[in-house]
């Protein structure tokens, strides 16, 4: 097995960071921002307002969220430098010659370095409690590196087409699993152990929050001036 070390651990920097170690830099950012820009203008299209306490995942809400585009940097650009592609060559290799057994243990090596990194990312200890957050962006950028660029892309374009019909982060995020393994199988082949790790990868937020008995949260921005919960 050949280990590129210096390419391993910018890697896992990125996947193992967790998002809220972002919070600082982001809050002076939003803060400075916030005294410079007057107050908002009420919408002029009161029926797209959310309800206080909507589970729903909004598209207009997530899009607008600067550290979601972190996630989906770091989630691509770890998942391409653990698992490779798009002519990026993965850090953890098998040596030429290398048996089947070698071989299928550096993918258990590599799916096991994304999924400690997903776990970092859906799974937070705060105030004697566990929260359970849906990484939806992190996981669009893992998905590269399994899926490739088509199918992670195909996936990703579809369930926030079809988003308005569910209601709630597990809906969201079984759905996204489904067409995961859907469009990762059609440009990998029906099968494709990367394609079906994706789906995985996609749907275990949803089975830690069933098991937890916990609800599954979008990350929100840190309020300024009203209550509410942070990224």
């Amino acid at each position: 097995m050949l280990v590129n070390l210096p390419f391993l651990l910018f890697a896992l920097i990125l996947l193992w960071i967790p998002r809220q170690w972002m919070r600082m830099g982001f809050s002076i950012l939003n803060q400075h921002s916030h005294r410079r820009e007057p107050s908002a203008p009420t919408s002029a299209e009161p029926w797209k307002a959310r309800e206080p306490g909507d589970p729903a995942v909004g598209i207009a809400e997530e899009f607008s969220k600067p550290r979601n585009y972190v996630d989906l940097f770091r989630g691509a650009v770890g998942g391409l430098a653990v698992m490779g592609g798009l002519g990026i060559a993965p850090c953890l290799s098998p040596g030429a010659g290398a048996s089947r057994s070698v071989e299928q243990a550096l993918l258990a090596v590599q799916l096991g370095i994304l999924l400690v990194g997903l776990l970092v990312q859906t799974v937070r200890h705060e105030r004697q409690r566990f929260l359970f957050f849906a990484p939806i962006f992190f996981l669009f950028g893992l998905s590269v590196g399994l899926c490739g660029l088509k199918g992670a892309l195909f996936a990703f374009a579809m369930v926030w087409a079809i988003h308005p019909m569910v209601r709630n982060p597990e809906g969201f995020l079984t759905v996204y699993a489904v067409l995961m393994g859907l469009f990762g199988g059609f440009f990998l082949g029906f099968g494709n152990p990367l394609a079906i790790a994706a789906a995985g990868l996609c749907f275990l937020p949803v089975v830690l929050s069933l098991l937890a008995q916990r609800p599954l949260v979008v990350f929100s921005r840190k309020p300024v001036r009203t209550g509410g919960t942070t990224m």
